[in-house]
């Protein structure tokens, strides 16, 4: 499966390390100053705060070493798309 190759590619050390960090760096911002993601107050969506939570939550999942063994489970807290998100919503804190 084309997920897993993916996976198992993102599976190293730093590569985990950077995304715990990273994850853990955007739930800080996100307790720090949450007006800077709230629909009302920001220029993100919903939907937009729902991803970056998602990608928290699966950037932690994959950064503790926590391995899935269903499939759907390693397709809906796959690290790739997580990276992607936590750079969206680091750049939008930190701009």
């Amino acid at each position: 499966m084309l997920a897993d190759k993916y996976y198992q590619l993102m599976d190293k050390g730093l590569v985990r390390a950077f995304i715990l960090i990273m994850a853990l760096t955007l739930a800080s911002c996100v307790f720090w100053d949450p007006t800077r993601f709230a629909a009302n107050t920001s220029s993100l969506r919903i939907w937009q705060g729902i991803l970056l939570i998602w990608a928290i939550c699966s950037g932690v999942t994959f950064g503790i070493g926590f391995h899935p063994k269903r499939v759907i489970w390693r397709l809906v807290f796959h690290p790739l798309p997580a990276f992607f998100i936590l750079l969206f919503g680091l750049y939008h804190f930190f701009k």
